[in-house]
């Protein structure tokens, strides 16, 4: 029993913070992307298809999740801040079950929803982080077949699961296997929506690939600061599919290097492996968090179930990056008019937020070479 205390603790701790949370789980809505997924699921069942007859953004294998909650009891919102609250308590208690216990780290992962506020229920983040910490809970455990499934069903969700494919192969006895496993999973979760509607995937899928520097990211950050000392001149647009990027040909550059400077990263993690598979997996998705070109606040939660079992300085650090990212949400969501409007109130605390995720990115990383 008493085994069990800490996780239990801290999954309850998690619900407790998601019900005290502002947009939690008793908060009024008008928060996130809750309530598009609400649109899109009434689409959904009233007989239309995603990518056919409506556009839609996010990758094919959250949709059938966005129809499920459709049919739960309850509103839309509230049926799904609850299922996404339970997805977060799962993925904290299987982290303090069976990557590792520390106070500390239930601390920081039970009361993240209350640090970094309302995006966190609001958009559907939680469950492709909880793929991602039970495919490394197998992992860990030499679960190779349960490794695979669950990592290619993270990877249709939210794209940003892909970092772990290189390192899991390496440590698979049957990479074959592994590769027909996982892209065999792959292919029967897109096949029904390619079957109805192969030109809409595609342009989705375009649409992530070819997008912008998002104002939240690394680049976009630093831009704004240089921008605001008035070493560059920058512009900022509201693009496709609904984020606030930086413009023309400096932050095209820019862009292109956060993606380089994000696969630089994965090969030195690849090249420094030793085993260490947990602290390699966190320092993995932090990478991705930190180096793509496009950084939304709801990101964060990828790390909340992964980064505290590292160490106690990286749990620490991902509570700074959480506060952050809650006073740089505060300020991004609010205020609207020209660049110099937004250099004044956003660029600091995105250059802040964004600096110490590098912070962490290096903490992490330090932690993948076994002592």
């Amino acid at each position: 029993m008493r085994r069990w205390s800490l996780p239990v603790g801290g999954a309850a701790l998690f619900l407790l913070a998601c019900a005290l949370a502002r947009g939690g789980l008793f908060g009024a809505g008008g928060f996130g992307d809750a309530d598009l997924y609400g649109s899109y699921a009434r689409r959904m069942a009233a007989g239309q298809w995603p990518y056919r007859d409506f556009f839609d953004e996010y990758p094919v294998g959250a949709q059938p999740f966005f129809l499920v909650v459709h049919w739960l009891p309850g509103s839309f919102v509230g049926a799904f801040r609850w299922t996404m609250a339970l997805c977060g308590a799962a993925s904290v208690f299987a982290m303090l079950a069976w990557l590792r216990r520390t106070v500390v780290g239930a601390l920081v992962a039970g009361l993240a929803p209350l640090i970094v506020g309302p995006v966190f229920l609001n958009t559907y983040d939680p469950l492709p982080a909880l793929l991602v910490v039970v495919a490394v809970v197998a992992w860990l455990h030499d679960r190779e077949r349960t490794t695979w499934i669950f990592l290619a069903l993270a990877i249709a969700v939210k794209v940003y699961a892909i970092v772990l494919v290189p390192f899991v192969l390496l440590d698979s006895n049957r990479r074959r296997r592994a590769v027909e496993w996982m892209v065999g999973i792959l292919v029967l979760v897109h096949v029904p929506f390619l079957v109805m509607g192969p030109g809409g995937v595609r342009f989705s899928y375009w649409q992530q690939v070819r997008r912008g520097l998002e104002s939240e990211s690394l680049g976009a950050g630093v831009l704004l600061v240089l921008h605001r000392l008035g070493l560059v001149g920058v512009t900022l647009r509201d693009e496709a599919p609904g984020s606030r990027d930086l413009v023309g040909a400096l932050p095209d550059v820019v862009a292109t290097l956060s993606t380089f400077a994000l696969l630089a990263a994965i090969v030195m993690l690849w090249r420094r492996y030793r085993g260490d598979r947990l602290a390699t997996a966190a320092a993995a998705v932090t990478a991705f968090v930190t180096f793509d070109k496009v950084l939304s606040p709801q990101y964060v939660t990828w790390l909340v179930a992964l980064v505290p079992a590292v160490s106690i300085d990286c749990a620490l650090l991902l509570a700074l990056v959480l506060a952050l990212t809650r006073l740089e949400w505060n300020r991004f969501v609010r205020p609207h008019g020209s660049i110099a409007h937004w250099g004044d109130v956003l660029s600091w605390w995105v250059l802040a937020r964004d600096l110490a995720l590098l912070t962490l990115l290096a903490a992490t990383t330090r932690r993948t070479r076994p002592r």
